[in-house]
């Protein structure tokens, strides 16, 4: 889903009293199009879900190394203020550590109680090419990581089956907690 329609349907959901849930995508800038089919998986749960019941999920995030580098305090309350992490990971957490140091910081607003942050999931496309020690040990720690969900994905098509499952389960559970009905959201 384009940027513009993201702000329409945020506007549409205000005016029509939807409930809105942010989804802070983060991605470095070499995986754009797993980006996109993050966007069009977010759309689809919406569009099937979501918007039934009156909650939208909206996809935010920026779109490369300058951004977030260049505006990390607006970068870090977009993430502070958001319910769901997504981040995309294959060869490289971006200059300086930059996708690295957003992932953590996702972590620890999931597990601070007073913020929104419901959960924190890793999309892992893989590098069967890839011989860097380093890498190989980043992805071996998102792997065996206990506390995010990983989804472990080869192509566009398969990361937007997956996480549109898991975007889904999310309207599911907002909707079965109450929020959908107007009820205070539950953490």
């Amino acid at each position: 889903m384009s940027p513009l329609r993201q702000v329409l349907y945020a506007c549409i959901a205000m005016a029509h009293g939807f409930e809105d849930y942010r989804v802070f995508i983060s991605a470095p800038g070499d995986l754009e199009e797993d980006r996109r089919a993050c966007q069009a998986a977010v759309s689809q749960a919406n569009e099937t879900t979501a918007m039934p019941a009156k909650l939208l999920l909206v996809s935010v995030g920026l779109r490369d190394h300058d951004q977030i580098s260049g505006n990390r305090g607006a970068v870090s309350d977009n993430v502070r203020w958001s319910s769901y992490f997504v981040q995309i990971f294959q060869d490289d957490w971006g200059p300086r550590d930059l996708f690295r140091k957003l992932f953590l910081f996702a972590i620890e607003c999931r597990d601070d109680a007073s913020m929104p942050m419901r959960e924190v999931v890793v999309c892992l496309k893989d590098a069967p090419h890839e011989t860097a020690a380093e890498i190989l040990a980043f992805r071996r720690e998102l792997d065996e990581r206990q506390d995010v969900r990983v989804i472990r994905y080869g192509n566009e098509n398969q990361l937007q089956s997956q996480l549109e499952e898991v975007c889904k389960g999310w309207a599911r559970s907002l909707i079965e907690s109450g929020v959908a009905a107007g009820k205070a959201p539950v953490r």
